[in-house]
């Protein structure tokens, strides 16, 4: 991206002008709905219903079919925004009824948008006003590919809500991705083996009514490859059958039985296997489970392992031959040979993920950094970094960090081993770092002058009490592609007018760059 903002695409332009529209002509239509409303309220919907409709017909034949997902973006956007100007326009002595219509207007003006074209939709996205339309008209999104259904009641009433869901889920033919935690059933799953055969990724978490009877349903789907059940009543015995049965699955996400499912289907169906899982991830995984999957899941790419000192060795990992991202909970680095897991691994090794893990000094980042030379992504969360007590003294073969492009330090380390990481990470994407490094002005400067971080587009700095307006300066004026600067507001030296001269800056400069907290609808 460039550093100064560019003109908006006529395409871009087109989009939010549509949506304002949209949004203008909700308002133009709130008079005259509301007075036929106080008059006869069905005349007012039928009025309304054939207004939204000639709409939708203008959009659909005017619209290409690629924008359409854009343009329901800019919708809701322009009709959340109206939404908040017409409840501040609410006073004291406000008439509630005309108040009611009116956003009852604004509300059903969301239907225009209504059609086949639609393909991705995110419940959890749509302000909270504007959801329930989303929910009743679903059938009439019958394009969909990416459906998020959100939380819908948390649990709390999944009976009541169960036909709406299977009259909603009824037509959507082309779904391939499904998200719908906690208030899945089995007639649910049904529905969806008779009428969405493309399905590939199914979310079900946190549903309780999914049990062991469940998995032979989801064995119907032939081209599932992704299935998440955390959460779920599927002990033991369903995963075993889940796996036997679906042979496409590469991810069945959180188990933390996985071993033992493992261990059960190689001592009744030794000739199973292999399976074509490529995400593992257990909080409970003995050395007999790491070796059963090596050699039962073979083509495993992501490992996460929480380790057990006394029962597992991670030296059983090596005989992975796909594994590229890494995640390891609760061990030592030297003691639990993690050293010698990515010396022999460590060329394939993507993503790296070290949480709770200790004895990581200065030389162990040194070790990784040349034992993982395609690294793109380090984590360290809630490590313990300490000081080293020998320096590794050769020199390094390989330039540190190259290839490093997303750094996560949610750990406490030192001024050494975090000048090691930041200033050799030369091409930096995205850099978060947590409320345990405090970093002063003097230290930020000195990181940005060995490495101008030229490529980094997102920082993130938790609550910081040492930095001023001038590493915000100077974070803007070296970091060439930044284009997201948040948690600012959280520096307790900032004062607001600090706030409001860097937001001028930027405007002055006409810099590329976002420093408002990332927007949540909260109605």
């Amino acid at each position: 991206m460039p550093r100064h903002k560019q003109p908006v695409t006529l395409e871009a332009s087109s989009l939010i002008a549509l949506g304002n529209w949209i949004a203008d002509r909700a308002e133009h239509q709130m008079i005259p709905i509301t007075k036929l409303s106080q008059k006869d309220t069905t005349k007012a919907q039928e009025a309304l219903t054939e207004y939204i409709d000639c709409i939708k017909a203008y959009l659909q034949y005017n619209v290409p079919w690629m924008l359409h997902d854009q343009l329901t973006n800019e919708t809701v956007r322009s009709l959340w925004e109206l939404l908040e100007k017409t409840k501040h326009s609410l006073g004291f002595r406000g008439c509630m009824g005309k108040f009611v219509s009116q956003m009852n207007v604004i509300i059903r003006m969301a239907e225009v948008v209504f059609n086949k074209n639609l393909t991705t939709l995110s419940i959890d996205a749509i302000p909270k006003m504007l959801r329930s339309i989303f929910y009743s008209k679903l059938p009439m999104l019958t394009g969909l590919v990416h459906l998020n259904l959100g939380s819908l009641s948390g649990g709390w009433k999944t009976t009541d809500m169960e036909e709406a869901v299977i009259n909603s889920l009824r037509n959507l033919h082309c779904l391939k991705y499904l998200f719908i935690n906690y208030d899945c059933t089995d007639n649910i799953l049904r529905c969806l083996v008779e009428n969405c055969p493309n399905l590939e990724k199914l979310d079900i978490s946190s549903s309780k009514n999914i049990t062991n009877s469940s998995i032979h349903i989801i064995a119907k789907f032939k081209e599932l490859k992704s299935v998440q059940l955390y959460r779920t009543f599927v002990t033991l015995d369903g995963f075993v059958n889940l796996l036997l049965k679906c042979k496409n699955l590469q991810d069945i996400g959180r188990c933390d039985e996985i071993g033992k499912v493992l261990e059960y289907i190689n001592l009744y169906h030794p000739k199973s296997g292999p399976f074509g899982l490529v995400t593992y991830v257990s909080r409970y995984a003995t050395n007999d489970h790491l070796q059963l999957a090596v050699q039962l899941c073979p083509y495993i790419r992501s490992m996460t392992v929480f380790h057990n000192t006394l029962q597992s060795d991670l030296m059983v990992l090596i005989g992975l031959g796909h594994l590229q991202e890494l995640k390891l909970l609760s061990c030592d680095f030297y003691a639990d040979q993690i050293k010698q897991v990515l010396q022999v691994k460590g060329c394939n090794i993507t993503h790296l993920h070290l949480e709770h893990v200790d004895q990581i000094d200065l030389n162990a980042l040194m070790y990784i950094s040349q034992m993982c030379p395609l690294l793109e992504s380090l984590t360290l969360y809630n490590c313990t970094l300490i000081q080293h007590t020998s320096l590794y003294t050769k020199k390094l073969d390989i330039a540190p960090f190259r290839n490093l492009k997303k750094i996560t330090l949610v750990s406490m380390t030192t001024d050494e081993q975090l000048l090691f990481i930041l200033t050799n990470c030369l091409n930096a994407e995205f850099i978060h770092v947590g409320t345990a490094v405090q970093f002063t002005d003097d230290f930020l400067l000195k990181i940005l002058e060995k490495n101008p971080l030229i490529y980094l587009k997102e920082l993130r700095i938790m609550q910081s009490d040492f930095l001023t307006i001038r590493s915000v300066q100077k974070i803007i004026e070296s970091c060439m592609s930044l284009e997201i600067l948040v948690e600012v507001e959280s520096w307790t030296l900032l004062t607001d007018l600090d706030r409001e001269y860097i937001r001028n800056y930027i405007k002055v400069n006409n810099y590329n760059i976002d420093i408002a907290p990332i927007r949540r609808y909260d109605s």
